[in-house]
């Protein structure tokens, strides 16, 4: 049973830290209502009670609930040390590296330089929006992930920032406001109006030919650039904990 549930352990590990499942939500890279049903299944599988639903508006962790996470974090701290013993020499050959649309071009840079200088057999180079690279980056699907911004608030040991990109702003009609799903909410509450059409897309692709084909107001990200540019929005790769330190230190030679 223990074994199928080693997602939800390790969140519930995150989660603890935090006060309520609201603040820690903010923190695990989920949803509220994703990590309130993450919590109901520990709960029917162990048969206990991890949340005290008491609260009026918050609902906080039971005593429990902090046992639990403790054994896990226990458990998994002394795996883990077992298995960089074993794995300190053993170089990985495959890379599954997520990134946002904007950085591809970055990060293909990147991927050609895992075969030509990491000896990286296969790499999977996926395309995701926010919601999506960052859940899968936490959840540890992805090993490597280019991005703007950080995938949680907590801290990363495997962090660099290895570029800058810059917005192209686009206004050639103001009744159409082009926007991806994570701009939506702010460019309705600043600009929504009685008139306002909106087009929301999760593809950059289908943004900019929209914008520069059809027409609307919106913004686009320009190819990002391998360095520091002042002004620009920042390019960071984030590496999983469990990386090897000699390929994160290669990772990191790289973008010297």
């Amino acid at each position: 049973m223990i074994q199928n549930l080693t997602h939800e352990l390790a969140v519930l590990a995150k989660a603890v830290q935090h006060k309520n499942l609201s603040a820690a939500s903010v923190h695990v890279g989920i949803s509220q209502p994703q990590l309130s049903r993450l919590i109901a299944k520990l709960e029917s599988e162990l048969n206990v009670l991890l949340l005290d639903r008491s609260a009026r508006r918050k609902s906080g962790w039971t005593p429990l609930a902090h046992e639990l996470a403790l054994a896990y974090t226990k458990g998994i701290g002394r795996l883990t040390n077992e298995i960089l013993a074993v794995a300190k020499d053993i170089e990985s050959t495959e890379l599954r590296i997520g990134t946002l649309e904007g950085l591809s071009q970055i990060a293909s840079q990147f991927a050609q330089q895992c075969f030509e200088k990491l000896e990286v057999k296969t790499v999977y180079l996926d395309i995701l929006d926010f919601k999506d690279l960052d859940s899968q980056f936490l959840s540890g699907d992805l090993d490597l992930l280019f991005t703007v911004r950080s995938p949680s608030k907590q801290k990363f040991t495997h962090q660099l920032e290895v570029g800058y990109q810059q917005m192209e702003k686009v206004s050639t009609d103001p009744n159409i406001l082009v926007c991806s799903p994570s701009e939506i909410s702010g460019v309705e509450k600043k600009q929504g109006g009685k008139n306002q059409r909106f087009l929301i897309s999760n593809s950059l692709s289908i943004r900019s030919n929209w914008l520069h084909k059809v027409g609307g107001t919106g913004s686009l990200p320009i190819d990002a650039q391998k360095g520091r540019g002042k002004g620009y929005y920042s390019v960071y790769l984030f590496g999983q904990e469990m990386i090897n330190p000699k390929l994160w230190k290669k990772i990191s030679d790289l973008f010297e």
